[in-house]
């Protein structure tokens, strides 16, 4: 979609906000084309964007283009400056990044999704607005024909972009937290301590629904466990798994109530001695399951007290 009306100003409430950068102005970056990536650290989408993003930075950050990635929260953990520089070296990002807990750009920009990226020309009209993951070919040929306008480059090599296909049955994104959550699987019980104890049965699982097991407290955005022995089950239906979890500890992860593999252990999860062990170290996105094929199967996390899940997400 193009367009030719002038992009809305960056906003910041503080000059600290900015990671790998002095604060930019808009008059500061007069004559250079501005690629804007509005992100978030914990989102399995945007995450898959970053290695386009970084092959365009290290080919044009000498030609006058400038990546700005506008990091808006989907969770509150992740409006923290100190988490989100954390990402960006976990992820070796070295484009300035903006730090927006209070979702100023995302609102003039009238953004609704995670990723999304806006090509802004050298005299501040924005030219291409594109939602989602992938479309790395179509955000560089504008780049690159912006560039050309400019004569700091005279050819280019482009992304080459493999299409993804994901079946219809793939699981959806599932959320803890009360917010969003549609419900639990799971009986809940009373017992002396109070009401907050789930049962899980363990004989039929429906896909994409969370079966906690044991004493677990769901608050709007997570849900924390409070005990001292249970469970999540959760039945999907595709090649990877990934689990948004805060914490500082290790988890057991399960599939079909055996440890992974060398072959199915994500690339968060240690295969050793018989176990398959996720380290927790802060909050963030956990990859927990990865396979070259897609399948259906039941994903358990045995926690330890006091981690938090907020959502599941799938590729």
């Amino acid at each position: 979609m193009l367009f030719s009306h002038k992009a809305p100003k960056l906003v910041w409430t503080e000059n600290k906000n900015w990671i790998n950068s002095k604060p930019l102005t808009w008059e500061s970056l007069r004559g250079t084309v501005i690629l804007l990536d509005f992100w978030t650290y914990s989102c399995v989408n945007c995450l898959r964007t970053l290695p386009a993003l970084k092959e365009m930075w290290a080919k044009y950050k000498d030609k006058r283009l400038i990546i700005i990635g506008v990091h808006t929260p989907e969770f509150e953990f992740e409006k923290g400056l100190t988490n989100v520089k954390k990402a960006a070296r976990k992820h070796n990002l070295e484009y300035p990044i903006l730090n927006d807990p209070e979702r100023i750009n995302w609102e003039n920009y009238g953004n609704t999704y995670w990723p999304r990226a806006a090509v802004i020309d050298a005299e501040g009209n924005l030219v291409l607005d594109h939602v989602g993951e992938s479309g790395y070919d179509e955000i560089e040929a504008e780049i690159v024909k912006q560039l050309k306008k400019m004569k700091t480059i005279d050819h280019a090599t482009l992304i080459t972009e493999e299409e993804q296909f994901y079946p219809v049955s793939i699981s959806k994104e599932t959320y803890a937290g009360s917010k969003r959550n549609e419900g639990f699987g799971s009986s809940q019980v009373c017992a002396k301590h109070g009401c907050e104890e789930y049962y899980d049965a363990g004989k039929k699982y429906h896909q994409d629904v969370i079966y906690p097991q044991g004493d677990w407290k769901q608050s709007t955005e997570d849900l924390e466990f409070k005990g001292e022995k249970g469970h999540l089950a959760f039945q999907y239906a595709a090649k990877e798994v990934n689990v948004v979890l805060s914490g500082k500890d290790a988890a057991t992860i399960l599939l079909n109530d055996k440890p992974l593999t060398e072959t199915n252990a994500g690339k968060d999860v240690i295969v050793k001695g018989g176990k398959s062990l996720a380290f927790i170290d802060g909050p963030e996105m956990y990859n927990l399951i990865k396979s070259k094929e897609f399948h259906t199967g039941v994903i358990k996390i045995i926690p330890f007290k006091g981690l938090k899940v907020y959502a599941y997400t799938f590729g």
